[in-house]
């Protein structure tokens, strides 16, 4: 039997601490995580990691989370990637225009990380 490809997360959020617990607690479940401190580094992290999944705050300096979301849709190479919003805003009407812009999921901060594991291993399953 072959060994399963680990499987890569894009953590994108300009609070260290957020930064600093999801990769804690996603590494501790054997995903592979890379990060980012705001959105135009996120942009240029997803080019080149091609992550599996990127989990993205919106409001960061630089570039908000929408248009990350949106810029990173247009690439064919990154198709495949799932995009999970994690924010604070929970308001319907940002919920929608995520899903408008290509986010495959939402969650709103702050959440039990169980709710957050649960959410990712539904979009991209384990490693």
């Amino acid at each position: 039997m072959t060994p399963s490809k680990k499987i890569m997360i894009l953590v994108v959020d300009d609070d260290p601490s957020m930064v600093e617990l999801l990769e804690h607690c996603l590494t501790s479940q054997a995903y592979q995580v890379v990060t980012a401190v705001d959105g135009l580094e996120g942009v240029k992290a997803a080019l080149e990691a091609k992550p599996d999944l990127l989990i993205l705050d919106l409001l960061m300096p630089g570039m908000h989370g929408f248009d990350v979301c949106e810029r990173l849709r247009k690439e064919p190479a990154l198709r495949d990637m799932k995009i999970l919003i994690s924010s604070g805003k929970g308001y319907a009407v940002d919920i929608k225009a995520a899903k408008r812009l290509g986010a495959d999921d939402y969650i709103v901060k702050p959440y039990d990380i169980g709710r957050l594991l649960a959410k990712v291993e539904g979009l991209v399953g384990k490693s």
